[in-house]
């Protein structure tokens, strides 16, 4: 068996360029410290930080209400079909960027686009880079399902944290579920250790199918990555324990439901009763998403991990709050207010981007019920007046409806 601990004194192959950046291929995007916006090349097995130009600060309460995007991203690389890749949001500039492949040769292209519905490519061929090479990527001649590329799984997820990006994803070891983290600025060194976990549905140690998003947390005082794996274990694994050559047992802390695969998973916070609380937001493909409070997970970290069978249909662990955002393919903080979604309106087959705000987490304009008939008044319903009307008003306001504001009486 080929051991992580043969690769110990490898380094990390480093370049930079103020020109051309020769990037083949998108697969995730993450916001980095200030102008700096990482974008991964499965292809090349390679993480590009781009230097972004300067952008004005903006306060929160931005609202994006782009209900046609595809035809938008579209114009931007010569009205050939894309297929969004990623979304990540710059932060205090609300600006979002958009990594997309496009064509039939699935060519990468990077957009950002504003709530005013501007859009503009990024040149990657002229962006100021630096570039690290990600050591002992899977063999690009590997496929899974007959033509999905294995090697398109080297960067699954990847995430900024107090000067080191963690990127999970394959690599070419006997146990393939890998977690690196490489400072940035990249200098030349790798950390890279492999990863197993007791799959709750599966009833299986596994060590090959990757981490498909993940987070950070502090629990009991100490930081943890929060990693969520299809079919949905969610599993916790001390930082401390990432290191250079280690192969590590990540602690699976509850069981989130079968046939899905996790598509994003962000930290944030809100206030409610007056109190401010921290939660994890994990967007599906198959599910819809999830809102978990931290303290559950904090809970449940402190409790043994689970090494049983959790049959189909069961959750366990954690009782999560349904959000609903079916439909949503990637999801981020925009501001303290609001999350940024790019989706695909079931209802419409449409590709929108559109900002959800954190206290209610749904659009108001997305439903037909008894209060967007235009007869229905709200006259002399205390309860209505006092509860809901405030958070109707407030939605319609952001939504662009204003003029379907009704009147109290």
């Amino acid at each position: 068996m080929r051991l992580l601990l043969s690769t110990l004194v490898l380094a990390a192959t480093l370049s930079s360029n103020a020109g051309a950046a020769d990037i083949k291929s998108v697969s995730r995007l993450a916001a980095g410290p200030g102008n700096v916006l990482f974008l991964a090349d499965w292809k090349d097995a390679k993480v590009h930080a781009l230097t972004l130009s300067d952008a004005p600060a903006k306060a929160a309460g931005t609202a994006f209400n782009i209900l046609d995007l595809e035809p938008l991203l579209s114009a931007q690389v010569g009205g050939a079909k894309v297929v969004v890749e990623d979304m990540v949001a710059r932060p205090g500039t609300a600006e979002v960027y958009i990594a997309v492949s496009y064509g039939p040769a699935k060519s990468p292209a990077l957009l950002v686009v504003t709530s005013d519905r501007h859009a503009r490519r990024i040149d990657l061929k002229k962006a100021k880079t630096t570039t690290v090479a990600l050591r002992d990527a899977p063999a690009s001649s590997g496929v899974i399902w007959r033509d999905l590329p294995e090697r398109s799984f080297t960067v699954t997820d990847m995430k900024w944290r107090e000067g080191e990006l963690f990127i999970a994803g394959l690599s070419n070891q006997d146990f393939s579920s890998s977690l690196r983290r490489v400072k940035y600025p990249f200098d030349a060194t790798q950390a890279m250790a492999s990863i197993e976990i007791y799959h709750t549905g599966h009833n299986l140690l596994e060590t090959r199918a990757p981490i498909r998003a993940m987070s950070f947390a502090t629990l009991a005082g100490r930081p943890y990555l929060i990693a969520a794996y299809t079919c949905t274990p969610i599993v916790t694994i001390p930082l401390d324990d990432i290191r250079d050559g280690a192969h590590l047992r990540g602690k699976t802390i509850a069981e989130l439901g079968y046939g899905n695969t996790p598509a994003d998973l962000i930290s944030y916070s809100k206030t409610e009763d007056g109190q401010t609380r921290d939660y994890l937001m994990l967007l599906n493909f198959e599910r819809g998403a999830s809102a978990i409070p931290l303290s559950q997970v904090e809970a449940a970290n402190a409790k043994p991990g689970i090494e049983q069978v959790v049959q189909f249909g069961q959750l366990s662990g954690l009782e999560p709050t349904t959000a609903p955002l079916a439909g949503a393919i990637r999801i981020d903080n925009l501001d303290d207010q609001s999350f940024i979604v790019v989706r695909r309106r079931l209802e419409q087959d449409r590709l929108q981007l559109v900002t959800i705000g954190k206290e209610l987490s749904f659009r108001l304009t997305d439903f037909v019920s008894e209060y967007a008939f235009p007869k229905y008044s709200f006259k002399g319903d205390g309860f209505q007046l006092k509860y809901i009307k405030p958070r109707q008003d407030m939605l319609l306001e952001q939504e662009g409806f204003a003029d379907h504001i009704k009147p109290n009486q």
